[in-house]
């Protein structure tokens, strides 16, 4: 009831109990004036007498809102029989605790609550755990932090008298995270229109196209909503408060009850910081959701803004949550007045700093930070005494508060068949306009194709068109091992860097489940991995009518726009490859056909590309996958590498060896390519390069010696035949060195998708 101020009626078991209004002191967490009247409680009713003037108002408002007759309001009897307390619509949560698994506290049986428009700022040193409590808010703690939460939070709405649990996974949850992670090569109004697919699949896409639009709108980025997203390098990019100010709007295209922010202002300049959180509190008043913000050192201005607050000290220990205004005067009621001049967040923060330098002056500060605590410990009143009945929201509840909350936004539709499809598709467009617009990356890699080739063919110059020569064994041995070591590297490195920049905003996806990791993985995938060209431009007309015949059975428009450039990209991801292997061919004498020698590096970027994915997925960050990948890939290269000099299969290969050669893609590969070069050779004169067969047999003698290998057992070979058997490869064959290196790939992507997995729960 609104006098203007809440008042809380407090109701006995027993009747006829008069409280005074002095023997009543509102709760430090709870924003607005209280007063006590007498209460007569039957069944269903509430009986009000006024004692004093104040109590007269009281019963004045309450005729006002409700019906009264007679001095009676009569009120829901579910209410009446339960003590029910009128609050206001909000976030509440009460005996909250957060725990490590070895005790320690990360927060302390904290209560309190936010009301609906209002801002509520959670302050504390570093490591008081201001993160952690936004993530307990937001039910965002995984089983794997190994971190006990104990407690109750919930949503009550006073409109519905209805309490809902309100979680990010469920879409009810907006989380402005520290750092602004994005698809770089995405526009503004991409990025915000696939966010809308994936948060609101069950309306049209004119409807979801509207909101993007008045959300950019509302957030000054309709001018740059074709305006690439970019990163630190791209000078035609987004600034930090633009930035800012996107990740506000991709928070707000779904319709969330709670917004949560950690640290909005982080890395901004003042004045960009002050507009960054005031925006914030505008929409929130805007919408009447609650909203929760991190701080780390606000200005006084930012401060002012603040409705309540949280104040943090170490150890989990709540020292402060009530008004932001009254904060200073608490604490100075506590013996700690704020100095004049002083800006009071930063007063607050010293309060419950300690000094890890100084021991005794630690103890001086941890002495206080307990006193404190205590201290607020004793004025709180929890949460129970304002308690609201646990009632679950069915469906048609949670849409007439869909529709409520978003104007011009009337009508859900049926959900659409083949979302998945529908999904997979949008991804899939995602990651192609992520690699194909990464001009930067492309060209290097393209020079780079075909300069290192160049390279190579200048240092093994033994290789010689229309010569088949025993002296160019090692030669063509050590070109073909280079060869795929260098393709193998650039597109694991690739994979790794684009992987660590995309993860982040991959796990925020799907930490609101808005696809599945086998959706994200195989889109990526296709996206990511070039094909044989050959046969992609010999099936192209086949794969465009086949995927279209598909997809008019299908009805999904959303991909029939893909098809014609579907066959385009894979060419155009193998240009690498193709580049390569074309530049191999045209300056040096491989015998190996064109084809082959592209099939085989382009099924050893696959499998580069495959272990990138693996190595990115199971690593907890991306910086520890780009550092795990270059030992990794070493090893790789170390096992896979073979002696051209000749094996020795006389002596056993250690256990640990064998093991990792049939788990090297490299090894695999250069198998495959020294079996397509090798197998059906006849070396011929050197400097004819015809077959050694006839003439004068001291000319073929004195060809002989020169032609001969200077090194191990190869000295003797008379044909590609023999150097395969003298390599070790004499029982392996062409297919089947491909066959493996495709179920390398293959396990690598399932190491993948076990690795999103695990993150994703």
């Amino acid at each position: 009831v609104q006098v203007p101020c809440t008042v809380v009626l407090v109701g006995t078991e027993a009747p006829n109990v008069h409280i005074s209004p002095s023997s009543l002191s509102p709760p430090a967490h709870y924003s607005d004036s209280y007063i006590a009247c007498k209460l007569e409680a039957t069944s269903s009713k509430i009986r009000m007498r006024p004692e004093n003037y104040w109590a007269s108002l009281v019963f004045i408002s309450v005729a006002f809102v409700g019906r009264c007759i007679g001095g009676e309001s009569t009120l829901d009897p579910q209410i009446a029989e339960n003590n029910i307390n009128v609050l206001p619509s909000g976030l509440y949560w009460k005996n909250l605790s957060v725990q490590t698994a070895d005790g320690a506290f990360l927060l302390r049986n904290c209560c309190g609550s936010v009301e609906n428009g209002h801002i509520c700022g959670i302050l504390g040193p570093s490591g008081a755990g201001k993160s952690t409590t936004l993530s307990a808010f937001g039910g965002t703690i995984s089983p794997s932090s190994r971190l006990q939460v104990n407690g109750e939070i919930f949503y009550y709405d006073k409109a519905m008298q209805t309490t809902e649990a309100l979680t990010v996974q469920g879409g009810r949850v907006a989380w402005m995270q520290q750092k602004d992670n994005f698809f770089d090569m995405l526009t503004i109004q991409e990025t915000l229109q696939l966010a809308a697919f994936l948060e609101l699949p069950q309306y049209a896409e004119r409807q979801r196209r509207q909101r993007v639009q008045s959300i950019m709108e509302s957030l000054g980025l309709i001018k740059l909503k074709d305006r690439m997203i970019g990163n630190s390098a791209a000078h035609n990019g987004l600034s930090g408060g633009e930035k800012r100010r996107l990740s506000l709007a991709l928070e707000l295209v779904s319709m969330p009850k709670l917004f949560l922010a950690d640290e909005p202002s982080s890395g901004l300049d003042s004045t960009m910081s002050k507009k960054v959180v005031g925006l914030i509190h505008k929409l929130v008043r805007q919408r009447k959701i609650p909203c929760i913000l991190s701080l780390h050192q606000p200005q006084s201005s930012i401060f002012k803004i603040l409705d309540s607050l949280i104040l943090l000290g170490p150890e989990g220990y709540v020292c402060y949550h009530g008004k932001a205004s009254e904060a200073v005067s608490y604490f100075a009621g506590l013996g700690f007045p704020c100095p004049k001049q002083t800006n009071p967040a930063e007063f607050l923060l010293d309060l419950v700093s300690v000094d890890s330098e100084d021991s005794f002056q630690a103890n001086e500060d941890e002495l206080r930070v307990s006193q404190l605590a205590a201290s607020f410990a004793e004025s709180q009143q929890c949460l129970d005494s304002y308690s609201t009945p646990r009632l679950k929201l069915n469906n048609s509840t949670i849409e007439a508060i869909d529709l409520k909350e978003t104007a011009n936004f009337p009508t859900k539709i049926k959900s659409q068949p083949f979302q998945p499809i529908r999904r997979f598709g949008r991804l899939l467009l995602r990651s192609w306009r992520q690699n194909i617009r990464n001009h930067h990356v492309n060209l290097f890699r393209l020079f780079a194709s075909g300069g290192n080739a160049y390279l190579f063919t200048r240092i093994f110059r033994s290789i010689k068109k229309g010569s088949f020569t025993a002296k160019s064994v090692a030669d063509r041995v050590a070109l073909l091992s280079f060869g795929v070591i260098n393709m193998s590297m650039m597109t694991l490195m690739k994979t790794l860097d684009l992987f660590a920049k995309e993860k982040p905003v991959v796990q925020r996806e799907q930490q609101r489940h808005q696809y599945t990791s086998l959706e994200y993985l195989l889109a990526k995938t296709i996206a990511e991995i070039p094909l044989d060209t050959g046969a992609c431009f010999a099936k192209k007309s086949h794969m465009n009518q086949s995927l279209q015949r598909k997809l008019r059975l299908l009805h999904v428009r959303s991909l029939k726009a893909l098809t014609s450039r579907f066959c385009f990209l894979f060419s155009f991801f193998a240009v690498f490859a193709v580049v390569f292997t074309s530049t191999l061919k045209s300056l040096c004498g491989l015998r190996i056909g064109l084809k082959a020698l592209t099939g085989v590096f382009s099924l050893m970027t696959v499998a580069g590309a495959s272990l990138g994915f693996a190595i990115g997925a199971l690593s907890p960050t991306g910086e520890t996958a780009m550092i795990t990948g270059v030992p990794i890939m070493v090893v790789m290269m170390t096992v896979g590498i073979i002696n051209p000099a000749g094996v020795d299969e006389s002596e056993p290969q250690p256990v640990v060896v064998g093991a990792l050669k049939q788990l090297s893609p490299i090894a695999f590969a250069i198998k495959a390519l020294c079996l397509g070069e090798y197998q059906g050779m006849e070396f011929g004169n050197p400097s004819n390069g015809k077959k050694r067969n006839g003439g004068n047999i001291f000319a073929r003698g004195r060809h002989l010696l020169q032609d001969l290998p200077k090194m191990g057992a190869l000295a003797l070979v008379q044909n590609g035949d023999q150097v395969l058997v003298e390599l070790g490869l004499g029982r392996d064959s062409y297919k089947g060195a491909m066959k493996h290196l495709a179920v390398l790939s293959l396990g690598n992507l399932v190491l993948s998708w076990i690795g999103l997995k695990m993150q994703a729960s």
